[in-house]
């Protein structure tokens, strides 16, 4: 995905859009300004949703190897075994841990939809439009996170269904629907960031 790196190692960065100080631009760039807020709100929110839900691990990449410099940590531990290690994939009734993978991998996929959803809006306002460095990196952080999140209830669901007398297709699918929520949230991604780069040397 392009601007994936830069969207990781840049992930705090927070743009503003600029109202022109043209009066016949003014109204053109609030449009864009709200376009853009609510796209980067709710990138942030997804973001925020996928650590509070322990989907994924808050500490984990640059911030999991200063807390292993600063507190002596000797090993890290992998981020996809945390969410599987938390919900008992190995140690809790089969059935249980099936249905918390589910109905986490349907949250997971209805929150990234809404983000996915703004992303859309703002490509669809027309070439004129566009988002600018910091919802681009907002949202690309969000998809990110959802891919981190599939990989958490990945690695749950085979832990558990290799221990489970149950029909796990069921489950197996809604992990599925994820993956497939995030491809087109990735296709959206690039679009937007193909848009950004054809109209900001224009603009500079």
């Amino acid at each position: 995905m392009r601007g994936v790196i830069l969207a990781i190692s840049l992930c705090f960065l927070v743009g503003c859009a600029t109202v022109s100080v043209v009066p016949d631009e003014t109204t053109v760039e609030t449009r864009l300004s709200v376009n853009q807020s609510k796209l980067r709100q709710a990138s942030l929110d997804y973001c925020d949703k996928t650590v509070t839900a322990g989907w994924v691990e808050e500490s984990s990449g640059v911030s999991g190897l200063a807390q292993m410099l600063m507190h002596g940590r000797e090993t890290v531990t992998n981020p996809d075994t945390v969410y599987a290690t938390r919900i008992g994939a190995t140690t809790a009734a089969p059935a249980l841990v099936l249905a918390k993978i589910a109905s986490d991998a349907a949250d997971a996929r209805a929150g990234l939809e809404t983000v996915t959803r703004e992303a859309s809006a703002v490509l669809a306002g027309g070439k004129d439009q566009t988002a600018n460095r910091g919802d681009i990196m907002s949202f690309e952080r969000a998809l990110v996170r959802a891919q981190m999140s599939h990989r958490s209830f990945a690695q749950a669901f085979n832990d558990v269904s290799a221990r489970a007398d149950l029909d796990v297709s069921p489950i197996a699918l809604e992990v599925d629907r994820l993956a497939a929520s995030i491809d087109k949230a990735r296709s959206i991604a690039d679009r937007l960031a193909d848009r950004y780069a054809a109209i900001e040397p224009a603009a500079s």
